[in-house]
């Protein structure tokens, strides 16, 4: 039985896994699940509740599902809370598929350095794809009023909006991570634990160095040491850059374990004794014998990639 045989018997992770895919899809698709964009604002709109919707008008009318223009009014001397204040004069039906901010679709737009400096890096956004031009939202208004699935900000902004945005940039800080540490780790771990000998002792010890660097104190160092003129997006790339080279201490040592243990079984041996050089032994037959346990650390490095993004945010 192969390991995704495995995991597919096993309802739990068959569900995270279709929620982790969900999750990436309406990232990826912010511009267009988005009813607004993160940046536009509502006049008097500012720390509204999730917006309620109706069915029927206030005449009893069957008109669909819509909602109503809503704002807060000042705040009551009595009560100390500000009221909703609704224009039933003005009802706004939700459509699918509805017309609203353009935006271009499946853009990838990426903050490259242009200069290379400890003290005074230089990130500029570059657009490595242009995407598609469209203007088309799954879901919105036709009229006057907004529609606040989770309420707006203090700024006035649809919190459902900004969610699905920002989304974007925390789960690609995972991604990210784990592309430039898992290669590292698998590279430096198979070669440490196939020659042996110094090379292992050697790189053994440049593990274990990394592994007792204080991860919480290098990330809070880190980010004094940015300049303060680069976006938060850049920011968090920058750091979960640097942190997954010095990150993938753990895996190296994991795998070196792995090949330790496959390099001694009967057809590796039989394999070398044959004729086959090191490079063959080591790519053709360890590599794919460890890639299941190399694979598996991996999906917990997104939480705690995530977390150490968000203690910085």
């Amino acid at each position: 039985m192969t390991p995704w045989q495995t995991l597919r018997r096993n309802p739990l992770v068959m569900f995270s896994l279709g929620l982790l895919l969900t999750l990436y899809l309406l990232a990826i698709a912010a511009d267009f699940v988005a009813p607004y964009s993160p940046y536009a604002f509502q006049v008097d709109g500012a720390l509204l509740p999730p917006t309620r919707i109706y069915w029927r008008t206030r005449e009893g009318r069957w008109l669909g599902p819509h909602v109503y223009p809503t704002r807060l009014g000042p705040v009551s001397l009595e009560t100390g809370k500000r009221p909703l204040i609704v224009d039933w004069e003005e009802p706004s039906p939700i459509r699918l598929f509805v017309k609203g901010s353009s935006y271009r679709f499946l853009e990838i737009t990426l903050p490259l350095p242009t200069r290379w400096s400890l003290t005074d890096p230089q990130l500029e956004p570059r657009t490595i794809f242009a995407g598609f031009s469209s203007d088309r939202h799954l879901f919105g208004t036709v009229g006057k009023g907004y529609l606040n699935l989770l309420g707006t900000d203090d700024q006035g902004r649809d919190q459902l909006s900004r969610l699905l945005f920002g989304a974007r940039i925390s789960l690609s800080i995972g991604l990210v991570g784990v592309a430039i540490a898992f290669p590292i780790g698998t590279l430096v771990g198979a070669i440490s634990g196939y020659f042996g000998g110094w090379l292992d002792a050697v790189l053994m010890r440049g593990v274990e160095v990394l592994m007792t660097l204080p991860t919480i104190y290098l990330l809070v160092a880190l980010a004094a040491v940015l300049p303060a003129g680069l976006r938060s997006g850049e920011r968090f790339l920058l750091i979960t850059v640097i942190t997954a080279f010095v990150n993938w201490a753990g895996l190296a040592r994991v795998i070196r374990g792995q090949v330790l243990s496959i390099k001694e079984m009967a057809f590796v041996q039989a394999a070398q004794i044959m004729g086959g050089d090191r490079s063959t032994s080591l790519c053709g037959i360890l590599f794919p014998r460890q890639r299941p346990m190399s694979l598996l650390p991996q999906h917990s490095r997104f939480p705690v990639l995530l977390s150490r993004s968000r203690c910085l945010a």
